[in-house]
């Protein structure tokens, strides 16, 4: 199958949607013919050249979707007749005012992940289908005591610290400046801020005051900081600030770190609490998660919770989809 997939594919893989680009291009070329277009090209006469001369049989925008995005998607189908148009809802940006052109624009399927997201789509007469988010779950696994030791050695990590691990945006709107909350009560907060997403300095000084560990070089290896850690903390509570199933949420699953999440997006959609997995509505949910998992009393198998998303298990699944589109079958059906 010939497929176009629409991404951002340029710089360090330390933000979710390039690392969700790259995921998919390098697991759906091992069985298809596969055009990787980066979104900011767009703008240029040569992306549109690449697309007609690549005659692909379906087209898939992996970001957004914004009103931007439906309105290159609908360019892409009236230049493209025998392409059919897919469109992830990995990041929706479509304010209320905007949303009455959804019906004129909307592509052949949206590939949701949150509840109320694939209702307001269903709602302005989309055709969807639920594909979550996929994880390495290779990558990301868990390791030793001894392992972990070593890690934390190579980190400068203190060995004898609990550890508590946030992955993301240096940003007000990911409420990080939580992290310095969690600090003070007693735990070691390692942050890793991604620097292609913007890093607000304040919120880097505060916190660093307060004791957190911030580092914002690329990490090529980030999976030795899970590895390291003694559980992963998700406090974002905007839509804005993060992809709909955030990545570094499901890579700590997949190291078998006990996470303590709010219910953003499809996160509670995706999985249910327990086994190491909680869900906090407040600061205080918070940090009486935190104590629950320091006590040592919860049994954590949080691993378990997300192999059913590893990359191999969801591409297979993203290919029926296909299939069923380009046959003109109900997506996601038998």
């Amino acid at each position: 199958m010939r497929i176009c997939l629409i991404g951002e594919y340029s710089g360090h893989l330390d933000e979710g949607m390039r690392k969700l680009s790259s995921q998919l291009a390098e697991e759906m070329s091992r069985e298809h013919e596969i055009k990787a277009l980066d979104i900011g090209d767009v703008y240029h006469r040569q992306f549109w050249k690449e697309i007609r001369t690549f005659s692909p049989e379906i087209v898939h925008y992996i970001h957004g979707p914004s009103i931007a995005s439906l309105v290159t998607m609908k360019a892409i189908s009236l230049c493209n007749r025998k392409a059919k148009t897919v469109v992830s809802a990995t990041h929706p940006d479509l304010p209320r005012p905007v949303r009455g052109l959804i019906r004129l624009l909307k592509p052949d399927l949206i590939l949701t992940q949150s509840h109320d997201i694939e209702q307001m789509f269903i709602k302005h007469g989309c055709t969807t289908t639920f594909l979550p988010t996929g994880v390495d779950t290779g990558k990301f696994r868990p390791v030793s005591a001894a392992a972990k030791h070593e890690l934390r050695k190579k980190y400068g990590i203190d060995e004898d610290a609990f550890i508590v691990l946030h992955v993301g945006s240096v940003r007000k709107e990911r409420n990080v400046l939580l992290l310095g909350d969690i600090q003070e009560s007693g735990h070691q907060v390692v942050l890793i801020g991604s620097g292609s997403t913007g890093i607000e300095q304040d919120v880097l000084l505060y916190l660093k005051k307060r004791g957190c560990v911030v580092r914002t070089d690329y990490f090529e290896n980030v999976e030795e900081i899970y590895a390291l850690s003694d559980c992963y903390v998700f406090p974002t509570q905007k839509r804005i600030a993060s992809i709909e199933s955030p990545l570094s949420v499901l890579e700590a699953m997949a190291c078998n770190l006990p996470v303590v999440a709010t219910p953003f997006g499809a996160l509670p959609r995706l999985f249910q609490p327990g086994d190491g997995l909680f869900f906090a509505e407040s600061k205080q949910d918070i940090m009486d998660s935190l104590n629950s998992i320091r006590s040592g009393a919860i049994e954590v198998n949080t691993r378990q919770k997300v192999v059913r998303y590893d990359w191999v298990k969801v591409v297979s699944r993203l290919e029926g989809i296909y299939a069923d589109i380009c046959s003109g079958r109900q997506p996601g059906a038998a």
